[in-house]
């Protein structure tokens, strides 16, 4: 991987538009390397999963003289706002389709200050599982019965220690899964409606050092 990247970089160089070119270099999910005593990502189990380790994922920028070098943003974002950010980064917001979520971080891109937003907050879905995320709270709703779980990503940011069922948490929850809910009805397409549909595959049962922990089939 990194000797093709650099036959890119290279490239780019060579025809003198490295500066003219800004380079995106991501993942599509997280993975678990031990972490939770799980190897792989969400559907490394059943109920799949939404640890940050598994939903978190690394984003590197690069285009010189614009993108500032050797600097971590700490902004709460998610892929879903990665159309509206490049369309108009490019000068074409105005071609954005009108009721798709995510919203432009393109500031972020040229060293700028990111507005105040309506809120932050980032949803995920995986199969019959959804997500809702702040800085402070994880929410994680399994369709149709459970088990559900609620961290406290200030006090524990590791996600170990599981409040859903824990008393003093109830409103917590309600306006956690109202707003949740409210999303996914304003922006879900019914035809692909996760928690709706089937889930195949194989996955990690139970710990990695329990036997018989990998190559689970869940469904036939």
């Amino acid at each position: 991987m990194d000797h093709g990247i650099g036959r890119i970089l290279d490239w780019l160089e060579e025809k003198s538009l490295r500066e003219n070119t800004l380079i995106i270099f991501m993942s599509d999910n997280g993975m678990n390397m031990g972490h939770h005593g799980l190897y792989g990502k969400g559907n490394a189990t059943w109920p799949q999963n939404m640890f940050d380790t598994s939903v978190k994922i690394p984003c590197i920028i690069s285009r010189p003289g614009f993108v500032p070098q050797n600097h971590i943003d700490t902004n709460l974002l998610s892929q879903y706002d990665w159309f509206p950010t490049l369309m108009e980064y490019i000068g074409l917001e105005d071609q954005v389709p009108q009721g798709l979520p995510g919203r432009s971080f393109s500031p972020l891109l040229e060293g700028k200050i990111l507005g105040e937003r309506e809120s932050i907050v980032v949803f995920d879905e995986y199969g019959p599982v959804r997500m809702i995320r702040s800085r402070e709270w994880k929410l994680v709703w399994r369709y149709p019965g459970g088990p559900h779980e609620l961290y406290s990503l200030i006090e524990d940011p590791n996600e170990k220690n599981n409040l859903f069922n824990s008393p003093g948490y109830a409103d917590k929850i309600k306006t956690m899964r109202r707003d949740l809910e409210e999303w996914y009805s304003r922006y879900v397409d019914p035809r692909l409606d996760g928690t709706k549909l089937p889930v195949t595959g194989r996955g990690q049962k139970a710990r990695a050092d329990e036997e018989g922990a990998f190559a689970y089939r869940f469904f036939e």
